[in-house]
């Protein structure tokens, strides 16, 4: 079983999700070739919190640390909070501190065990046997069971890029429950991206009660189905105005690791936690600088300078996002058209771009898809990136076929970060011919129009830690939130690439099979990439021991005041 192990951890290192490098300890446990890891998602098993240390959050709540309520001005507003059927950003970072996932990542984005206590490979390296931790109950009072794991996983496998590689490499009938705190996963051949995948950070795949996972996946499952495990619970949901969580008292948390981001030891010492939609950024920045607010969530980059010089105020950061906007390739209409994407492509000048979003501090220019930067860097297709050149985009309109119809792009005017783009993109993509129809609609509303076959183009941004590398990315699965990209019949290639990048052992190749995936992006152009840009979080320092190594969670933080 060692010797499985140990060739487990080189199949893990080599096809990780994540671009973290090991710890020493991690990298003596790897091949020569050098290949790293990602975490203790190599160990055989974890060891369960015993019920005699199972204390919940109610038992616990003492001490100075305890108490307050938080406010903080969301970063857009709020439709739904089931990330089936959207994988949009306030959805996933509200649904963190509701929900638990089985695997989650720590702040190194190591993938880490939640709500499985242990786990076992068989000998062939093809079935997964899960222990659940003891403890874990929903917000509606019922236990949580393999019953309520297994239906969910299967609905969140449905669309998440690394869970529908692993559905596609099950057995017939590979799920099986074996009793309320054990189940199994069988594949038809060893993967050595279980766990990682299991822990993919995008959307979050949270596991709901058997009732509720069973909604068919991107539907809805409303409002009143909205019951976690995790350490709050929601409280109140005024649409347009405010949702608030609670502490969930009964939560326990792990006991066998401190809390590191969304792994370990949850603590919930804060009471409340309320998201408050402001449409104004001048009265979120307000708001904050006199303490109605204690967290401006994604400020508008053009506020940096002012928050940084404020003695009351911290700037957090993540600066691995980049800005694009996504067409919808089986509309009914122009963005169907390759040619008519390709020559958007090469119209847009990313640089002037990306200067009206904000100050150049906080952006530059990249053309790679799993960001400059990082291991998994390439140059590939960089002819095709910020060409701005809008006579030849000229051309190909014109001899694409296209003949006047509405063109429909779809820009927030609620979303500091991503509003502007559209004032830019409307008069480009007139001047080279197209006629556009930009409607005003808040975020929420552009979400909700995402599966309408209508719609052209979207402006949006995307983010590292959501698609780090092929087998997570959702633009190579064609398995985006809504839908619409995963009929291209383009992306069957670049699914086939994933799969064998998947499978290769050879980092090298691996990186030459990116290249190929990158260029076949930049043909197919389902999505025009743009800048690469650090989102920034001020927050009044009377919250501690808060930080964003991906995205905020205000599990484990508290108030000083």
């Amino acid at each position: 079983m060692l010797s499985r192990l140990t060739l487990l951890v080189v199949l893990i290192c080599a096809l990780s999700l994540s671009i973290v490098a090991c710890s020493e300890d991690e990298e003596a446990a790897t091949s020569d070739a050098g290949t790293t890891t990602e975490s203790a998602e190599v160990s055989e098993s974890t060891e369960p919190v015993s019920d005699s240390t199972l204390k919940t959050l109610g038992d616990m709540k003492s001490g100075e640390k305890f108490g307050g309520t938080l406010k903080v001005a969301a970063q857009a507003s709020l439709e739904t909070l089931d990330t089936s059927f959207s994988g949009a950003y306030v959805v996933t970072t509200i649904s963190a501190h509701v929900w638990e996932r089985l695997f989650e990542r720590d702040a190194g984005f190591n993938a880490k065990p939640q709500m499985v206590s242990g786990w076992e490979v068989d000998d062939a390296g093809t079935t997964y046997t899960f222990t659940l931790r003891d403890g874990m109950t929903f917000h509606d009072g019922s236990s949580v069971t393999s019953g309520d794991v297994i239906p969910s996983l299967k609905r969140m496998w449905e669309t998440t890029a690394a869970g529908d590689m692993l559905k596609g490499q099950m057995v017939e009938d590979g799920w099986k429950e074996i009793d309320d705190h054990t189940f199994s996963l069988t594949f038809k051949q060893p993967m050595g991206v279980v766990i990682s995948g299991m822990a993919a950070p995008w959307p979050l795949s949270n596991i709901w009660p058997e009732s509720v996972a069973n909604t068919p996946a991107q539907e809805d499952y409303g409002e009143e189905n909205a019951i976690g495990s995790g350490p709050y619970k929601v409280s109140e949901w005024v649409r347009g105005d405010k949702l608030v969580v609670e502490r969930f008292d009964a939560y326990v948390p792990r006991t066998d690791e401190a809390g590191s981001y969304l792994a370990g030891s949850k603590i919930a010492y804060i009471d409340t936690i309320e998201w408050l939609e402001i449409p104004s950024e001048e009265s979120k920045k307000a708001a904050l600088q006199t303490g109605e607010i204690d967290v401006w969530d994604g400020a508008g980059l053009d506020f940096f300078t002012e928050m940084v010089d404020d003695p009351n105020i911290d700037v957090a950061k993540y600066d691995k996002h980049f800005w694009t906007y996504d067409f919808n390739v089986t509309s009914t209409g122009p963005a169907s058209n390759k040619m008519i994407r390709q020559a958007l492509q090469a119209a847009t000048d990313i640089e002037a771009l990306a200067a009206s979003m904000g100050p150049s501090d906080l952006w530059s220019l990249c053309p790679s898809r799993y960001r400059c930067g990082t291991p998994l860097a390439s140059t590939v297709g960089e002819e095709y990136y910020n060409e701005k050149d809008v006579e030849k985009a000229k051309k190909m309109i014109a001899d694409s076929g296209y003949a006047g119809e509405t063109f429909l792009l779809m820009n927030p005017n609620d979303y500091a970060t991503i509003t502007p783009m559209g004032q830019v993109l409307k008069p480009l993509f007139e001047e080279v011919g197209l006629t556009v129809e930009m409607p005003s609609m808040d975020w929420a509303t552009l979400l909700s129009r995402l599966p309408d076959p209508d719609w052209d183009a979207i402006t949006d941004w995307w983010v590292q830690w959501a698609s780090p590398d092929p087998v997570a990315d959702p633009m190579l699965s064609g398995t985006l939130y809504f839908g619409n990209f995963g009929d291209d019949p383009e992306v069957e290639r670049t699914k086939a690439l994933r799969l064998q990048y998947a499978f290769e052992p050879d980092a090298s190749k691996q990186m030459e099979l990116i290249g190929e995936m990158q260029l076949a992006l930049y043909d197919s152009a389902p999505q025009v990439m743009l800048a690469q840009w650090a989102s920034i979080y001020p927050y009044s320092k009377v919250v501690k021991d808060f930080d964003v190594p991906v995205f905020p969670v205000y599990i484990n933080a508290w108030l000083d005041r």
